[in-house]
């Protein structure tokens, strides 16, 4: 443990938050993690793709009784859909024995058929199919803008336990000077004293100063080790670096984070949530469409070319007077109380989206305006608090030169030092603060640049 609180101390290699976000973007499982999203989609758009695919069926029925053969009954089909919700349909069947049903009977080489499935009255201008492959290719689009915005996330993680860190070490330097300077005097106190030129009352006090500032240099150091771990864990070095390193190698960069100040409007115009807001909007008017498309009646047609698969080339001058089979099918509720339902709650959900967008619209705007009104009230109070460390550190110097010429008492130096050493923790606070809002601008903004 001393020895790891030595690195804490003594590290010589500066780590800025830009190369711990570049460091994270390379390694970081949840960063990878994010990046599988758009394929995620993809692949979600291909499976609705298979409502497209061919299918091919068939089925055998044959009954054997006392050794007679009634009937065999076999047939098969291969459909492939089509975009415009037309069915292409292949049939072939063959049957045999003495117990046919007449329809069911076949030339002795079987049947072949040829024809299309039609809609004319639902799904003849969208259907089911169609607005689910519509709806998946516009969630596939929308995966960028999720990544965007989950990779915000991450970042705003990653700034807050880099300036937590940041505190936590500059606290660690504060209070080792604090203690430093403390010792010191005690030393010179008890010199004093055994000269007889100082009281027991003041060694005294200076010894419980010291104790004081031990302990409050071990809870910092504590902290610092606690920080600092949460900082380590974005890193994920390839290989596997021992968790000691961290503390040896990197200390936190003071460096003032970036601004986005001439791109914030820009930002909001283009970001993702209101990107999303739109592409939901599109997906809630696929539903609308299919909706209405259902009020209409379900009339499905179908016809059929037949032939005799050893006469395949008879037939064709003719080919709606013989060997044909043609079929309608009507079906329509008498209420259409669900099409009703859906088609009311999708034109709901479209208001209520666009009306969701326009606050977001202004809500985004309104946050980064306020976030960049605090981010310049913690600037100004940075440079207030600058000079304020300045002012107390000159009158801790000017209070320990009355304390040589005997003008002033240690209770007095103390109290200097508590006062100039508490301004300078205040400082780097505001320092983390300020970078703390600036993350969450940039969080607000989704700016992962």
């Amino acid at each position: 443990m001393k020895g790891l609180l030595w690195c804490l101390l003594w590290a010589q290699e500066p780590l800025a938050l830009e190369a711990l976000y570049e460091r994270a973007t390379q390694n970081h499982p949840l960063f990878r993690a994010i990046q599988l999203v758009p394929a995620v989609a993809q692949a979600q758009a291909l499976a609705t793709m298979g409502t497209w695919d061919p299918t091919f069926s068939g089925s055998l029925t044959e009954k054997n009784f006392k050794n007679q053969l009634y009937y065999t009954l076999f047939s098969s089909e291969l459909k492939v859909p089509v975009w415009n919700a037309l069915d292409f349909k292949v049939l072939y069947e063959s049957t045999g024995g003495f117990s046919l049903n007449p329809e069911d009977v076949t030339p002795p080489a079987g049947l072949l058929g040829a024809g299309l499935s039609v809609p004319l009255g639902q799904g003849l201008l969208i259907d089911y199919r169609r607005a689910a492959i519509q709806k998946a290719r516009l969630y596939a689009q929308m995966a960028p803008y999720e990544r965007q915005l989950a990779l915000a996330e991450l970042l705003l993680e990653i700034a807050q336990d880099y300036w937590g860190w940041f505190v936590a070490y500059y606290k660690v330097q504060v209070y080792q000077a604090q203690l430093s300077v403390a010792e010191a005097r005690l030393r010179f106190l008890r010199e004093a004293f055994i000269q007889g030129e100082a009281t027991r009352a003041d060694t005294l006090e200076a010894a419980v100063e010291v104790s004081l500032r031990q302990q409050s240099l071990l809870t910092a150091q504590a902290d610092l080790l606690k920080k600092g771990f949460l900082v380590q864990r974005h890193l994920w070095e390839e290989p596997p670096q021992p968790v000691d390193s961290f503390f040896a190698r990197y200390r936190p960069d003071s460096t003032i984070p970036y601004v986005p100040r001439t791109r914030w409007d820009e930002l909001i115009a283009q970001h993702p949530k209101l990107q999303l807001y739109l592409f939901k909007q599109r997906i809630t008017e696929v539903e609308r469409r299919w909706a209405a498309e259902r009020l209409r009646p379900r009339l499905q047609a179908e016809y059929y070319f037949l032939r005799d698969p050893e006469k395949w080339q008879e037939g064709w001058s003719r080919p709606f007077e013989t060997n044909f089979k043609v079929g309608l099918t009507v079906a329509m509720p008498l209420y259409l109380r669900e099409a009703r339902g859906q088609l009311l709650q999708a034109r709901l959900q479209l208001q209520q989206l666009q009306l969701e967008q326009a606050y977001e619209a202004r809500s985004l705007y309104n946050k980064a305006l306020g976030q960049l009104g605090l981010i310049d009230s913690l600037w100004r109070q940075i440079e207030v608090q600058k000079s304020v460390v300045q002012g107390l550190l000159e009158l801790v110097e000017l209070e320990n030169i009355r304390l040589a010429a005997g003008e002033s008492d240690l209770f007095v130096v103390n109290r200097r030092e508590r006062e100039a050493y508490a301004a300078l923790l205040r400082l780097y606070e505001l320092y983390a603060q300020y970078g703390v809002e600036v993350a969450q601008l940039r969080a607000i903004l989704a700016w992962v640049e």
